[in-house]
């Protein structure tokens, strides 16, 4: 997969290869979690569009044809039309039209079941006035300019949605005023390209389907809210509902993604459990817990140290199998919870688990052990070809981030240069 971006937030050009493992190293402020914004933003709004947009258009179809209904009904030849009465109708229209096969949502469908439904208690002098006919017109009519929305349209709505929540009214360029911002994401030699004018999406082009996800980390404390409501931003507001989606409708509900999950662990839980060496464990009030093998009783997830809730929550999306073939997991600045020997603990992680689930993992760090780490790791599991690295940095212009997967050193010898100005100034102390 490739992701190119102009003219987007901080960034004013990137071109990124986005297969196995993508580290994007730099300084604070050179726009790496637009990176991962952007990727957050595009794979959640674009994940089953059509099918979120034909919900859409269910759904303000009945209640527009509810709307409808209950105008009608509230005249003087129903004084005994009652909220329940609606609630009932309301139920049976919206599992009718929910049935429908895209293909079969039509006007007349629709109206067919309008007229099905009122059937048992309208009798045929109150079909034959005109409130009763104006009532079928205005369905009809509400029916047709909502199936006369184009898709694409509907899809530029979801875009521009999704990305102003995560950028805040701020996807155009930072540095340049006034210019379009283009986001193309390439998979197989097949495109999906848009646009942005003034925050809202312009122009879209698809030629393929997204199927995955993405999860975007870039918070530990999320595991405190499983437990006590915290406000959340989108990012962490899906990946809570990720993790404490595990009520089945069936018994046989994910067992096979569950089974994949734990044979898979089994290569993964030997470094896991160099740092966090215990299991998840829920109460039967529903509260998360943690128990460590060192601990005498189990450890409300609040009370754990930011470092251990990292590895936790980690352990959590492996084994409820939240963590699908193909999907991307964005990890922003992950380093900062975590002391230089679990950063390296971290890395390896990561490693395995890109190479046993085959995803596609981002990185965006400003730490020389992780990113030293990550490409160690890689060499040692045999995954290094399926690395790569970019160095972001900041000009006039914006952003840019360029490729140094055959020069590494020039990331290293970026994030050394606080040190050459402590060595620089601890030789000053000792000649003065």
């Amino acid at each position: 997969m490739r992701l190119y971006v102009r003219d987007c937030a901080k960034i004013e050009s990137a071109d990124i290869v986005i297969d196995g493992i993508t580290v994007i190293a730099g300084a604070n402020n050179t726009g790496k979690s637009t990176v991962g914004k952007i990727l957050f933003s595009f794979f959640n709004a674009m994940n089953g569009i059509d099918d979120k947009i034909l919900q859409e258009r269910k759904r303000v179809i009945c209640s527009e044809c509810l709307r409808h209904i209950t105008d009608f009904l509230r005249t003087e030849e129903f004084e005994d039309y009652t909220a329940r009465r609606r609630e009932s109708i309301r139920i049976v229209i919206r599992r009718k039209v929910y049935d429908l096969p895209k293909e079969e949502l039509t006007e007349e469908n629709i109206v067919e079941i309008v007229e099905e439904i009122l059937s048992p208690f309208v009798s045929d002098q109150i079909r034959s006035n005109l409130g009763y006919e104006e009532m079928l017109g205005n369905c009809w009519s509400a029916v047709k300019s909502l199936l006369d929305i184009p898709e694409e349209v509907l899809s530029k709505e979801v875009l521009s949605r999704y990305f102003n929540g995560e950028f805040n009214g701020q996807i155009n360029s930072l540095h340049k005023k006034g210019t379009e911002s283009k986001i193309g994401v390439e998979i197989k030699g097949k495109k999906i390209e848009f646009c942005f004018v003034e925050n809202e999406c312009s122009a879209f082009e698809t030629q393929l389907s997204i199927m995955n996800k993405a999860i975007y980390i870039d918070n530990p404390f999320v595991l405190d809210s499983l437990n006590n409501y915290v406000e959340l931003n989108s990012r962490d507001t899906f990946l809570r509902k990720l993790l404490l989606a595990d009520s089945k409708r069936d018994v046989m509900d994910g067992i096979i993604e569950s089974v994949m999950a734990k044979e898979k662990l089994d290569e993964i839980k030997d470094v896991l459990g160099n740092v966090v060496s215990g299991k998840i464990t829920k109460d039967s009030t529903g509260e998360y817990y943690f128990e460590e093998e060192s601990i005498h009783a189990p450890v409300a997830f609040g009370n754990l140290s930011t470092g251990v809730k990292a590895f936790v929550l980690l352990k959590m999306l492996l084994e409820k199998g939240i963590l699908k073939n193909k999907d991307v997991l964005i990890l922003d600045e992950p380093e900062i919870h975590l002391h230089p020997e679990w950063q390296v603990a971290y890395a390896e992680v990561l490693v395995l688990i890109q190479k046993y689930f085959d995803l596609s993992v981002v990185i965006a760090t400003h730490s020389p052990y992780f990113v030293d780490a990550i490409n160690l790791f890689s060499i040692r599991y045999e995954t290094d070809k399926k690395v790569n690295y970019y160095l972001s940095e900041l000009d006039e212009n914006g952003v840019r981030m360029d490729c140094v997967t055959d020069d590494i050193e020039r990331i290293y010898q970026k994030m050394a240069s606080p040190i050459q100005v402590l060595d620089t100034l601890r030789y000053e102390l000792n000649n003065r």
